[in-house]
């Protein structure tokens, strides 16, 4: 199919990158810097510029890989100027925001489409790298959706099909499991250095940690895979934990008590906890007894 990307970041430049591969025509690269769109285009070798147009009218299948905060703003230009064919699908790769922001394209025939690539892409590379293998979550028009599902094979990713209304939970979610995950583990390696182990050696210390327990949840879920002081009811630790963040780092004393007691529940959930140790632990993180 010929495709348009209008939008050359991260997320922007990899897809070209894998839609190319997987036998899909570019009709161009648009992005409002021009230099950003010649760098993404550079990699396919495709025509490149800063006038959406160029690129849009020729294409089957059109790419908004903006920023969020416009997304809508870029359609509606584009729309203004018929840019979009007749049947054509206008999707955008905005994990928060749902297929009924680029509902304006219907005034030119086109179908609105969300295609979130649930990944993370730190840089276009690492898109390249993460995302096969990965779900991408599609919604929107159900004459657009079997296109979507077939982007998704061509691109070797799962599909995931939610509810229009669901998408901001869903993104919810990933920024949980992605976004906050990141910010834990900082907050581990400040506690590292508390400890008096330099940053460069608490995260190759803390690895084999953390992707021990990914593994332990890919296998077992969740619940199943909870260890610690808190699946072992052990509150004395728990407040051991405590007295020493108050030293040495008591900003994080309200971080660790909200993981706590979310813990305590899934502890709860795994069956571990007795009542009295649960009590305890309620106690210690401030929860309700």
């Amino acid at each position: 199919m010929r495709i348009a990307i209008i939008g050359a970041g991260n997320v922007g430049t990899a897809l070209a990158v894998l839609l190319q591969s997987a036998g899909h025509q570019l009709t161009g690269i648009a992005s409002f810097s021009a230099a950003s769109a010649a760098a993404a285009a550079r990699r396919v070798n495709a025509a490149h510029g800063t006038d959406p147009l160029t690129f849009t009218r020729q294409a089957e299948i059109i790419f908004l890989t903006t920023p969020d905060r416009v997304v809508a703003e870029v359609c509606e230009q584009i729309v203004c100027q018929n840019g979009f064919s007749a049947g054509a699908i206008v999707a955008h790769t905005s994990g928060a925001h749902s297929s009924n922001i680029l509902e304006s394209v219907s005034i030119n025939g086109a179908y609105p489409l969300s295609f979130h690539p649930l990944q993370t892409f730190a840089n276009p590379d690492a898109g390249i790298q993460n995302l096969p293998g990965s779900f991408i979550t599609v919604e929107g028009d159900e004459e657009a959706l079997p296109v979507a599902r077939q982007l998704v094979a061509d691109l070797g990713c799962k599909l995931l099909e939610i509810p229009t209304a669901s998408k901001p939970l869903y993104h919810a979610a990933a920024c949980i499991a992605c976004n906050y995950f990141t910010t834990l583990i900082e907050e581990a390696l400040q506690v590292m250095e508390a400890a008096g182990v330099c940053r460069a050696d608490g995260l190759p210390a803390l690895y084999p940690l953390i992707e021990g327990t990914l593994n332990n949840i890919r296998r077992v879920g969740p619940t199943q895979a909870l260890t610690g002081p808190i699946a072992r009811g052990d509150a004395s630790t728990v407040k051991l934990h405590l007295s020493a963040l108050e030293k040495k780092l008591p900003e994080l004393m309200p971080f660790y008590r909200v993981l706590g007691l979310a813990t305590v529940e899934l502890a709860t959930a795994k069956g571990t906890l007795s009542d009295t140790e649960r009590q305890k632990l309620l106690v210690y993180l401030g929860g309700d007894v």
